[in-house]
């Protein structure tokens, strides 16, 4: 009974100190890396290529800018090597140009495809080799997109034990107004990408940022186990900020078959924040992307003052 109750206590113990770790770390500062310079070098999406098991902030990054002109950057490669600064390669674009790129997400099974969005709700899917990105088949548009809809979001996901893609996406929100999130059924093979009727519409919102142009949802990705984590920002519209941003645990993605979705997201009030950037912090998450071993990586749009990226430990595990 006693060695029980020892072993009780030290398991307990353990928990404890595990926790104390994971506030720790989500408290340390982060060192921030700049991977792009003033307006037209934001991170507004951000897809892993590659990473290390240990989840250490090794990673091979492709990341979309948010330029609308001919000539400007589209999509570039970042290489993290711990103890090094980043290695950061723009692409040369070959396909139908988009403006205002969002968001990124890499096709399950497919290495070097990746999904990018543009804001009114176009999808590109890319092949990354070298030093191109070229679009595969035509642009499609999201289901159910409306004229004036901004979208900053877009995300793949499967269940590890198999069955259908499915696609989720969600408007960003503005203030009073709730971001939308849907999720449909898609696939992506050699006929490109299509994304069918969706099955599921949820909406949105955060206690925080609550200052200035408030977007709900700045970006959004799905572990494994079907964890939805969105980003949010706030912009005062003034390109030199500040802004304040906030990640969050949202909810959970399940499959209810292999054509249709179920999402449930948290309300406004039972949401914590599992990382906070306030205005003194002054950073713009416009990008998510998650490491193995609780580890996560941040991108920023920070406007004249360029893009960044920092990896942090959030303490959940990508499974």
């Amino acid at each position: 009974m006693i060695r029980q109750r020892i072993i009780v206590s030290a398991a307990v113990c353990c928990c404890i100190a595990a926790t104390a770790l994971d506030a720790r770390a989500a408290r340390l500062p982060l060192k921030w890396q700049q991977v792009g310079t003033g307006i037209t070098g934001g991170v507004s999406g951000m897809a892993v290529a590659r990473s290390r098991p240990d989840g250490r902030g090794s990673a091979d990054l492709v990341v979309v800018r948010d330029n609308k002109k001919p000539g400007e950057s589209r999509v570039a490669t970042v290489r993290l090597r711990p103890g090094k600064e980043p290695v950061t390669k723009e692409l040369t674009w070959r396909g139908s140009l988009p403006e205002d790129l969002e968001a990124i997400d890499a096709v399950p099974g497919r290495p070097g495809h990746y999904i990018a969005l543009a804001s009114r709700g176009t999808a590109y899917e890319v092949v990354v080799k070298g030093k191109t990105a070229t679009v595969h088949g035509s642009p499609v548009g999201l289901p159910g997109k409306a004229q004036g809809d901004n979208y900053e979001s877009f995300a793949l996901w499967r269940r590890p034990s198999g069955g259908g893609l499915f696609a989720v996406w969600a408007t960003r929100g503005k203030g009073s107004e709730k971001a939308v999130v849907r999720a449909a059924p898609a696939a992506v093979d050699r006929n490109g990408l299509r994304i069918g009727t969706p099955t599921v519409r949820r909406e949105f919102a955060v206690p925080f940022p609550n200052q200035d142009e408030v977007r709900h949802i700045s970006d959004l990705k799905i572990l494994a186990d079907g964890t939805v984590l969105v980003s949010s920002a706030s912009d005062p519209n003034v390109d030199d900020g500040p802004f304040s941003s906030a990640v969050y645990k949202a909810g959970r993605l399940s499959a209810n078959g292999p054509r249709r979705a179920g999402l449930n997201l948290r309300d406004t009030k039972n949401l914590s924040a599992l990382r906070k950037f306030t205005r003194q912090d002054n950073r713009k998450i416009e990008a998510i992307a998650f490491l193995p071993r609780g580890s996560a990586i941040w991108g920023t749009d920070d406007e004249n003052h360029g893009g960044y990226v920092g990896v942090d430990q959030v303490g959940i595990n990508r499974r």
